[in-house]
């Protein structure tokens, strides 16, 4: 009976030495870049997202509707945001997400936002709002990305790397987080929509 024990405690330390190696490796294996997981790409998550995007009449309207999936309220006077289309930078700067605070701003290539996301200080969540941009910026097809920055308060470390083999990848990492223009703001969300 004596070595019925000593055989199952020996197997079981076997067992976790295994475990413990098997587990090393594969967090070795996701941050050299060899596991791709869903989300790799994207240098933040995608807490507010598009979710429509109107580019329809002879104008080619370009309205972004977009939407806070965050858990709680995002204050709109820490947010700015910043749209591509097909991989370049639109010439529009939207330097508030607080519909008060936008009127008296700057707004080249954005004509007006509104929507229950806009209304008062904070962004809650499931609310939207819609960026009207200036017309044609948007057509069928283009690949739409949605850069969200919030206001740095405190003392804030950029989001970890995820793929450190990827060049791409990397390129973006440091143009965003290490050489950013964006004084006093960090990228905060990150989408993608194909309109």
């Amino acid at each position: 009976m004596g070595f019925d024990v000593a055989d199952s405690s020996t197997h079981s330390i076997i067992l976790m030495v295994m475990i413990t190696i098997i587990i090393g490796a594969l967090i070795l294996a996701y941050f050299l870049g060899f596991i791709q997981l869903p989300f790799h790409n994207c240098l933040a998550p995608a807490i507010i997202q598009i979710v429509g995007v109107n580019h329809n009449g002879e104008k080619l309207e370009s309205q972004v509707v977009i939407r806070s999936f965050s858990h709680e309220e995002i204050n709109n006077s820490h947010l700015m945001a910043r749209i591509k289309v097909n991989d370049e930078y639109l010439l529009a700067f939207i330097s508030t997400l607080d519909g008060n605070d936008f009127i008296p701003t700057k707004h080249y290539g954005v004509k007006t936002i509104g929507g229950s996301g806009c209304r008062g200080q904070f962004f809650a969540p499931k609310e939207t709002i819609v960026i009207d941009l200036k017309n044609g910026f948007i057509h069928p097809g283009d690949n739409v990305e949605l850069r969200i920055y919030r206001k740095l308060i405190g003392c804030h470390s950029p989001l970890a790397p995820g793929n450190l083999l990827d060049s791409e990848y990397m390129e973006k990492y440091e143009e965003e987080f290490i050489f950013s223009q964006m004084k006093d703001y960090r990228l905060f969300s990150q989408h993608w929509y194909y309109a």
